[in-house]
C-alpha cells in the first residue's frame, strides 16, 4: 500500500513531527520497543575532502552550493544507517560517525534521530529506495545569513522508499515532499549541521508524482 510520509517516517528520514506528502495519507504503524538515548557530544572536525575555508553566510551565491553539498552529506549518511538500521546502535559504527561528524555540539535532534533509528532496527524494519531511485533528495532555498558563520535555510526534500522485513519482502511504501528549517554554523572554516526543524513544504517546488 502507498502511504504519505507520517511524523515516524518523517523522524526517520529528515524531520520531526507530522508533514505533507502528495499520496494517500495513512499512519504506519509504529514499534514499541524503547531504547534509551545518551547524549552524543558532537566534535567538529575538518575532513580531508574540504581542505580549504568554506565561503561566510554573507556571500549567499557562494555559500549556497556549500550548504548543498552538507546536505547532499546527510541524505547520503541517512541512507546509509536506513539500509540496516540495527547499526545506529553503535555509535562506534563507520556509518554512525559519519552521520554524527555533520553536525557541531551536544545535538539533541541527532541523539533522537539514532533512537528511533535503532527501534526501527529492533523492529525488524530495513529501508531501500523507493521508485524515485533515492530515499530521499534534499535541495536548499532561501539562504538567510545571520553572520559570516551562521545561516539559516529551507530544505525541500522528496522522499521515496520502501520499507522491507529481514527477507526483503515489502511492509509499505511511503513517499512524498517535506521541508525543513535548518540552521548551520561554521566552525574552523567548514559548516556543520546545529539544527533542523520541521516547515511547511506549501512553498517547496510541485514535484512530478511517482509511478
Amino acid at each position: 500500500m502507498r502511504r504519505a510520509i507520517s511524523g515516524l517516517a518523517l523522524a526517520v528520514l529528515l524531520l520531526v513531527g507530522a508533514c505533507s506528502g502528495d499520496d494517500d495519507s495513512a499512519d504506519p504503524g509504529t514499534s514499541t520497543s524503547t531504547t534509551s538515548s545518551t547524549s552524543t557530544s558532537v566534535t567538529s572536525s575538518t575532513t580531508s575532502s574540504t581542505s580549504t575555508t568554506q565561503p561566510p553566510a554573507t556571500d549567499v551565491e557562494a555559500v549556497t552550493p556549500a550548504l548543498q553539498e552538507l546536505m547532499d552529506r546527510y541524505d547520503s549518511a541517512i541512507a546509509a544507517i536506513l539500509t540496516d538500521p540495527r547499526v545506529a546502535s553503535n555509535p562506534d559504527s563507520d556509518e554512525v560517525q559519519a552521520y554524527l561528524t555533520l553536525f557541531t555540539g551536544s545535538i539533541s535532534f541527532a541523539d533522537g534521530a539514532l533512537a528511533s533509528w535503532t527501534r526501527e532496527g529492533e523492529a525488524g524494519r530495513f529501508y531501500r529506495p523507493g521508485p524515485r531511485g533515492e530515499l530521499t533528495n534534499s535541495t536548499v532555498t532561501e539562504v538567510t545569513p545571520t553572520s559570516e558563520d551562521e545561516a539559516s535555510f529551507t530544505v525541500c526534500a522528496v522522499n521515496s522508499m520502501e520499507i522491507t522485513d529481514s527477507a526483503g519482502n515489502v511492509i509499505e511504501s511511503v513517499g512524498g515532499q517535506t521541508a525543513a528549517t535548518v540552521v548551520a554554523v561554521r566552525v574552523d572554516g567548514v559548516w556543520h549541521l546545529r539544527d533542523l526543524t520541521e516547515a511547511s513544504a506549501t512553498g517547496c517546488p510541485e514535484r512530478e508524482s511517482e509511478e
